[in-house]
């Protein structure tokens, strides 16, 4: 519990940061809060309960801990930005960059995932770029980062972008914000969308890895 409180204040306070660095007072209110308040908690939760489900040394566990909290906080401002604004800072994803390399890179995972990765960020820049901002691109490529020492591949990174659209086609069904051909109606910032289903798909890889490593 104390390690998720601790979570918490780095990823609200990271978060807080750099969204002041501009020198803008940016203020968390309305659906802003809550959401900024869930996804904190939730992001908080995520971070410590994957990394209690490692078999890394103290050193290096408490390093991605506090690697994936500042990530965490990264991705949220930019969340938050592109909620606000509909556009995100490029200092957020310098940021956010060496944060999900070094949780990529003390996984111990193989080279097939670097290479995934690389393709991966070439197919975002080059291709998705074209069907949304490229602000969406980096956040989809800066999590596929930060996940490629777990074994997930092109397939996981994939997988968490059908279910970002997934997550947006469902809220936004709700709202009455689609149109019969499948289109938005007014177009509606997708990074939230992309940093819950970043979240959700690494804790449930943690507790997939925790059904394994004790059955």
């Amino acid at each position: 519990m104390g390690k998720i409180v601790l979570a918490t204040i780095i990823i609200s306070g990271s978060a807080k940061w750099l969204l002041n660095v501009d020198g803008n007072k940016e203020k968390w209110y309305g659906s802003d809060r809550i959401f900024m308040y869930v996804m904190t908690v939730f992001g908080a939760m995520t971070v410590n309960y994957s990394e209690q489900c490692t078999e890394y040394g103290w050193v290096v566990s408490n390093l991605r801990l506090l690697a994936g909290c500042l990530l965490a906080g990264g991705l949220l401002s930019a969340a938050y930005m592109d909620r606000r604004n509909c556009w995100v800072y490029n200092y957020v994803w310098w940021w956010c960059l060496p944060w999900a390399g070094i949780l990529g890179m003390t996984a111990g995972g193989e080279f097939s995932g670097i290479v995934a990765v690389l393709v991966f960020v070439m197919l975002q820049q080059l291709l998705f770029s074209r069907m949304y901002g490229k602000a969406d691109c980096h956040a989809f490529s800066v999590c596929a980062l930060a996940e490629c020492g777990n074994a997930v591949g092109m397939v996981g990174f994939l997988l968490q972008m059908f279910l970002s659209v997934v997550l947006l086609t469902i809220v936004q069904l709700f709202r009455g914000n689609v149109t019969p051909r499948g289109r938005l109606r007014e177009p509606q910032p997708f990074i939230p969308y992309i940093i819950t289903a970043f979240f959700s798909v690494t804790f449930l890889e943690s507790v997939f890895r925790t059904t394994y490593i004790y059955a």
